[in-house]
């Protein structure tokens, strides 16, 4: 790996969540970073369990598969630490301990939780062998032997009762300062649980073995495992630029621990940055956390695919929308078939030739039909290639002296003192109601007894198919007369018209309709 590289995401743990998280990502052709700083929360564990079809696997084992399953789809794996993580005007800068410094789209956090230990000498050096704290996770393993609880919140009895139902021999030894319900108390005396009152004073062994708790009246617990509940805390310094904050877990007003807050898709409140596994729960075992991680993903890499397709859209748009696309497609060979718009035709044939702008005239075959029927016509267009057009098809027709070109952007052209007595817009769209603000400015182009004639494609097309993605862009003929002022227009026609064209694909007939609004300015 080199500095500045760029990812889609980077997982940020290399655990079950992580390593899960990553394949997902990684079969879906994502480009994924995984940083683990190689401190598994289970490394002191021989085996791990509950995880279907891997029982008893070791965990380290478990994480190795995992990395090399990844790394077959082509996520990269560093062993290295995360010491920040930023944001960025396209997502996140993550900085290592290496002094890496990495640019991801969104970064996961599944780097896990660090286990707190009451403070018992010789307690944290047996964690994970005979130091345990989970039933599903160890208990079959000390089935029917001594088992000793250490209390340490007014939640113990929980553990109790789970440890109850492996072995007869389980006493709480409740730390100072805890005291368990009396709810809790009556059921330990009902099911067989000892108590015994006092902070542990340590761990007793006798070379590797474990032999028991000294009491806090000096006595020895004779014990072959001891139980507690450790205090899982999600650590988060390495996001502190981004303000997410640990947030507590607590029961019975117990606090347990600390996660971070995510939603259902393991969302954030940091828009990006997404979390997984215990990071998030610090209940969830072993198989849990990897499927938390691959559910985690697969949300993931919907966000960026929703991402990758608006930018497709934006993309695209540019290309529908902006003048460059419009310069080039122009500058080519005929784009229309030089025939004038039918609707233009139908509406048009019985006015009184006069002033026309002809709004987005393409290559001038409307400017040419208005001109040839008398009308001195102002072609507007925001592409110079079209406006040469128009005028070089204006000359060929012998009416190039009633034809002058209007270099503009309609998204933001203003008539000023102008006034035409036929306004015409031809099949052309603006995307999110675009056309309603453009109907308005037209119509203030308009002289007093002329007429405006928007005309475009009805939303009905979309099932045709030849307006796959033009959703936004399409209009009905009603949609518009929200832009002509009551009192100033008299609506002439607000209709929708059907008629047949050529498939451009495979030449069949199909039936299209066209939104059609005129309106006539009243003097």
């Amino acid at each position: 790996m080199t500095e500045n590289e760029s990812f889609d995401v980077v997982v940020v743990g290399g655990g079950a969540a992580g390593l899960s998280s990553a394949m997902v990502l990684g079969r879906s052709r994502r480009r994924v970073l995984v940083i683990d700083a190689g401190e598994p929360r289970n490394a002191p564990a021989d085996h791990a369990h509950n995880y279907l079809g891997r029982e008893g696997v070791p965990p380290l084992g478990l994480l190795a598969d995992g990395r090399a399953e990844v790394a077959a789809y082509g996520v990269e794996l560093a062993s290295d630490r995360v010491t920040a993580v930023t944001r960025t005007e396209h997502g996140f800068t993550v900085a290592t301990g290496s002094g890496r410094e990495i640019t991801a789209r969104r970064v996961l956090v599944a780097a896990g939780v660090v286990d707190e230990l009451p403070d018992v000498p010789g307690l944290a050096e047996r964690w994970g062998r005979d130091v345990l704290h989970c039933p599903y996770c160890h208990g079959w393993e000390v089935r029917g032997r001594a088992i000793a609880i250490l209390a340490t919140s007014p939640v113990a009895a929980h553990q109790g009762l789970l440890f109850r139902q492996l072995t007869d021999d389980v006493v709480l030894v409740v730390a100072d300062g805890v005291e368990l319900p009396p709810a809790d108390v009556e059921r330990m005396a009902a099911i067989g649980v000892r108590i015994e009152h006092g902070t542990a004073r340590e761990v007793v062994t006798d070379g590797d073995r474990l032999i028991g708790l000294r009491l806090a009246d000096g006595s020895l617990l004779e014990r072959e495992a001891i139980v507690v509940a450790s205090r899982p805390q999600v650590h988060l310094d390495f996001l502190a630029p981004l303000g997410l904050e640990p947030q507590p877990v607590e029961l019975g007003g117990a606090r347990l621990g600390s996660v971070i807050a995510v939603d259902p898709v393991g969302a954030t409140t940091v828009p990006g940055l997404y979390a997984a596994g215990n990071a998030t729960d610090i209940s969830m075992t072993l198989i849990g956390s990897a499927a938390h991680g691959n559910r985690v993903g697969a949300f993931l890499n919907a966000d960026l695919a929703t991402e990758d397709a608006d930018r497709a859209v934006a993309e695209r748009r540019a290309e529908m929308f902006e003048q460059p696309a419009w310069e080039d497609r122009y500058s080519g060979e005929r784009v229309w078939s030089g025939r004038v718009n039918p609707q233009l035709e139908a509406e048009a044939s019985s006015l009184v030739p006069g002033r026309a702008l002809d709004v987005g005239c393409g290559e001038g075959a409307d400017t040419v039909w208005l001109a040839g029927r008398g009308w001195s016509v102002t072609a507007l267009d925001f592409a110079v290639a079209a406006l040469e057009k128009t005028a070089a098809h204006a000359a060929e027709a012998g009416v190039g002296d009633r034809v002058t070109t209007l270099a503009a952007d309609v998204r933001s052209w203003q008539p000023g003192r102008q006034r035409w007595e036929l306004v015409s817009s031809q099949f052309l769209h603006l995307p999110e109601g675009g056309m309603v603000d453009l109907t308005r400015r037209l119509g203030s182009a308009v002289a007093p007894g002329g007429t405006l004639l928007v005309v475009g494609h009805h939303p009905d097309d979309l099932a045709t198919g030849l307006r796959h993605g033009h959703h936004s862009f399409l209009f009905t003929p009603e949609s518009l007369i929200p832009a002509l002022e009551d009192g100033q227009w008299e609506i002439e026609v607000c209709e929708v018209r059907s008629r047949t064209t050529a498939h451009p694909h495979s030449g069949e007939q199909v039936t299209v309709r066209d939104s059609v609004l005129r309106a006539r300015r009243l003097d």
